[in-house]
């Protein structure tokens, strides 16, 4: 599977590229959520601020085992997808459970901010996909379908 693009000297890493532009595009929900739930306290302010970070941290981090599981094999690739799916909730819910247990949440706050956080990262994505927006990208050019 070639998910490298050559651009003069640098090669280009697909999956790292989308995962930052998405994280790029969806900055504007990392800042509204938490500033909502400043409405309602500080301590709603910083558990939606930490909990959309860890939610971006968990998807990058799935492009990161994506990316380089692509340059091992195909079979790798595959496995990545299914297993890096489990392996980055598992991620994301524990490094929720340790915030939860070492500071005091607002429980209302961080039900809401990683669902939102989550789908509207999803969404925004798939819009960007179905508008085309990452023709640069080498696999992205493939007009076949």
């Amino acid at each position: 599977m070639e998910n490298f693009k050559k651009t003069g000297t640098r090669t280009m890493n697909v999956e790292l590229v989308l995962a930052t532009r998405m994280l790029k595009r969806s900055s504007v929900i990392y800042i509204l959520c938490p500033l909502f739930f400043l409405l309602r306290s500080q301590n709603a302010f910083v558990t939606s601020l930490v909990s959309g970070i860890i939610v971006a941290v968990g998807f990058y981090m799935g492009a990161v085992i994506m990316s380089y599981s692509a340059k091992i094999s195909l079979s790798f690739y595959y496995f990545a997808a299914i297993f890096g799916y489990i392996f980055r909730l598992i991620f994301i819910f524990g490094l929720l459970l340790l915030f939860r247990s070492l500071y005091s949440i607002d429980e209302l706050a961080m039900s809401l901010t990683v669902p939102i956080v989550f789908l509207s990262m999803l969404f925004l994505e798939m819009a960007m996909v179905i508008k085309r927006k990452d023709r640069d990208l080498d696999w992205a050019n493939d007009n076949s379908s």
